[in-house]
């Protein structure tokens, strides 16, 4: 599993004194990019020429946060196809209580050539040992 620490700020919070519904996505990008700069990679250089895009996302509320709440966000596993990628997600408050869990869709996709491609095996390998490190 990867953990990642994040304080609730202004700008996540909505009109409703809570933090917004969009902000999951972006508190899952922030994880993954931290995860991805920890192998020493980027959302746009994951190796052997490729990226990735995002197909889709899954997001389901369990619980309020608010300004200054201090957030773990984890990534608990990660699912690999040919050229795609799941990583799921679970976002705990100070209490130890799963206020968010989800997951991205994430296709491997060279930027220069404007195509799908496969994921880089040496991406695979070194994020597998990661996630797999506390099983």
């Amino acid at each position: 599993m990867y953990c990642f620490n994040y304080k609730i700020k202004d700008e996540d919070i909505n009109y409703g004194g809570h933090v917004g519904n969009e902000r999951a996505l972006l508190f899952f990008q922030m994880a993954r990019i931290n995860f991805f700069e920890s192998m020493g990679l980027t959302e746009l250089d994951l190796g052997e020429g490729a990226g990735v895009i995002q197909k889709n996302g899954f997001i389901e509320y369990n619980r309020q946060l608010f300004l200054n709440d201090i957030i773990s966000i984890n990534i608990t596993d990660i699912e690999f196809s040919k050229s795609s990628f799941n990583i799921k997600y679970e976002i705990y408050n100070e209490e130890n209580f799963k206020v968010i869990n989800g997951s991205t869709l994430l296709v491997c996709y060279d930027y220069k050539a404007n195509k799908v491609r496969k994921i880089p095996e040496n991406f695979k390998m070194k994020a597998t040992m990661i996630i797999q490190g506390d099983k």
